[in-house]
């Protein structure tokens, strides 16, 4: 999820900076990422670049690897004039690399730094390989989210990594609250779910969580855009059930205020490379219910920042105790929002970004 501006917002503010700056000390860095509305690798990207090019001598060009611009003949000739190219999902972004970054041109190309992101982790396609595996090694940098993640690479591509692989966590930072925009829900505890609509966030399990809830109080909201029409389509059908509410992708600001309002947080995605969303919410005080998983289990630790569960009705469950319990739930939110204060500070992110690009460059 996008963390400070809206997605157009934030470029609005980056682009003047990339077109009119005449600091010529200034390193010139290209991003290359999904930016498609909505997505976990859009947040991530547009909070990269703003923060780097804000907060250092950087200049940040962010492109998506979605639209025709990132064809690699375009590439090959404009990526000479970057000083560092920072790929994030080693396989969308690596992919349009690999007929650029050849052994017998590589010395004359700037530095490459791959950012597993989740997919190209735990959905791996098995045609994704032979691609993953010839642009890791190109590689100069290798950035992985959490320590979880960094042990599955380093075993599953063992033969093939030549540099070292840094952990940076993901970090948070929020949008103006609009509470006017609210949808209402009067006497309701909202249990908010936020992704988009794609079977590895598997929104079916929160739906049978919901069924597995006998009280009315309660009202689960899906927030996400449809990357999955048949699975939209099957959500949409459900809406027999009164305490269910599908609203579509919407603005961060819209998302934060809906969380800040919000009884609880739940995640029910199959794997997480980590969960942006989740680490949003633990930061504006929200109760987590989280699937158990890699990337959720990297951040939520059962009954001290959240509840890891494994089956709907298990789910339902640790919320009806959430509920029955005021000092559990407040203990919860403390420890949560101290941990995400500790460990996914933007200010310990933008450093060690900066740094890696520093030391690469040199």
């Amino acid at each position: 999820m996008l963390s400070k501006y809206s997605f157009m917002g934030l470029f609005r503010r980056v682009r003047p900076l990339l077109s009119t700056s005449s600091d010529n000390t200034k390193r010139r860095i290209l991003l290359l990422s999904s930016l498609r509305l909505g997505s976990g690798n859009a947040a991530t990207a547009s909070r990269i670049a703003y923060e780097l090019q804000t907060s250092t001598k950087f200049i940040v060009d962010c492109i998506s690897v979605d639209t025709p611009h990132t064809e690699s003949d375009t590439l090959s000739t404009s990526i000479y004039r970057y000083s560092a190219v920072l790929a994030l999902h080693a396989y969308r972004a690596g992919h349009i690399l690999t007929s650029i970054y050849k052994d017998n041109e590589q010395n004359n190309l700037p530095p490459l730094i791959l950012i597993f992101a989740g997919t190209d982790l735990h959905s791996c396609e098995s045609k994704w390989i032979s691609t993953l595996e010839y642009i890791i090694p190109r590689a100069s940098g290798l950035v992985c989210f959490n320590y979880e993640w960094k042990k599955y690479v380093e075993t599953i591509y063992k033969d093939y990594i030549k540099c070292k692989i840094i952990v940076i966590p993901q970090s948070v930072l929020l949008s103006p609250f609009i509470f006017e925009q609210l949808p209402i829900l009067i006497n309701k505890k909202i249990i908010i779910w936020i992704g988009e609509i794609r079977p590895v966030k598997d929104p079916i399990f929160a739906i049978e969580f919901l069924s597995y809830l006998n009280n009315n109080d309660y009202h689960l909201v899906l927030v996400g855009y449809d990357s999955d029409q048949i699975l939209s389509e099957y959500i949409r059908s459900s809406y027999s059930q009164l305490n269910l509410t599908l609203i579509g992708g919407q603005s961060q600001s819209f998302v934060h205020t809906l969380m800040k309002t919000s009884f609880a947080y739940i995640n029910t995605s199959i794997n997480e490379g980590m969960c942006l969303a989740m680490l949003e919410a633990m930061t504006l005080g929200i109760p987590i219910l989280a699937r158990r998983n890699t990337g959720n289990t990297s951040i939520v630790k059962h009954r001290k920042t959240g509840f890891l569960f494994d089956t709907p009705n298990e789910a339902a469950q640790y919320l009806i105790e959430l509920d029955n319990s005021i000092e559990l739930r407040n203990e919860l939110i403390r420890q949560a929002e101290k941990y995400v204060k500790k460990y996914h500070n933007i200010t310990n992110e933008t450093k060690a970004y900066r740094n890696l690009l520093i030391n690469l460059i040199k």
